[in-house]
């Protein structure tokens, strides 16, 4: 599901629009693997890029099919990485061709790129506008000594899917704050009510997503936001 701000709506339609940075991210923590960040290029420092305070490491890498459809199932995108060194390939043996494996697909707009990427910074940096979509890995469709492409699946969609054995909320996060599954080790931010404070006694999470983006942890939440949008 891809979550797209007002001003990124914005952003995205105007005539003079700035070029779109396209950031993956690679996670294949719960399959016995790492997460990997990677970009096509550099910052204009010629150094690796850097957003919301994540390095993007320079990496060959490209995507193409990531469209969603509003009706029957959606299309197969594919994500393509080098092979330099045989690195994706020992990605391939070790984790069973890393099937099930999570990619976090990021469109940004260059204005918005943190500070560090300028030599002068940026007045314009804001971590929050981006367009992320979440995708599965689902099978290796070619591989060779030059290039690595996988098959994606949205979330929904993987062979074996299931509902999960809980209660489904659209817009309540059952998990406990700063645990395991919140994810949230950061400094104190608002209280329940959303309000700021530095205080750690009254750092409270209002359990919605709102209080997620506070934390710019909206991607662990444990509510199911998109089924408020179901019909």
């Amino acid at each position: 599901m891809q979550n797209i701000s007002p001003e990124m709506r914005i952003a995205v339609i105007e005539l003079s629009s700035d070029p779109e940075i396209e950031l993956f991210e690679i996670d294949l923590t719960h399959i016995g693997g790492i997460r990997y960040r990677f970009y096509n290029g550099m910052n204009n420092q010629q150094k690796p890029l850097i957003w919301q305070k994540q390095t993007y490491a320079p990496y060959p890498v490209s995507g193409e099919g990531f469209t969603y459809s509003g009706k029957g199932p959606s299309g197969r995108p594919t994500i393509t990485l080098s092979n330099l060194f045989g690195l994706i390939t020992g990605i391939v043996s070790q984790l069973d061709g890393a099937g099930g494996g999570y990619v976090i697909r990021r469109i940004v707009k260059s204005r918005f790129l943190d500070a560090e990427n300028f030599a002068e910074g940026n007045t314009d940096a804001d971590p929050s506008q981006e367009i992320i979509s979440r995708w599965v890995i689902e099978q290796v469709t070619s591989l060779n000594n030059k290039t690595v492409s996988f098959m994606l699946a949205a979330p929904s969609e993987t062979d074996g899917a299931m509902l999960p054995c809980r209660v489904i909320l659209s817009d309540v996060c059952p998990w406990r704050y700063r645990s395991a599954e919140c994810g949230y080790t950061g400094l104190p931010v608002a209280d329940k009510w959303g309000k700021s404070t530095g205080d750690p006694a009254k750092d409270k999470c209002g359990k919605r997503l709102p209080d997620c983006k506070l934390r710019n942890n909206q991607a662990r939440i444990g509510a199911f936001v998109s089924t408020s949008r179901l019909s």
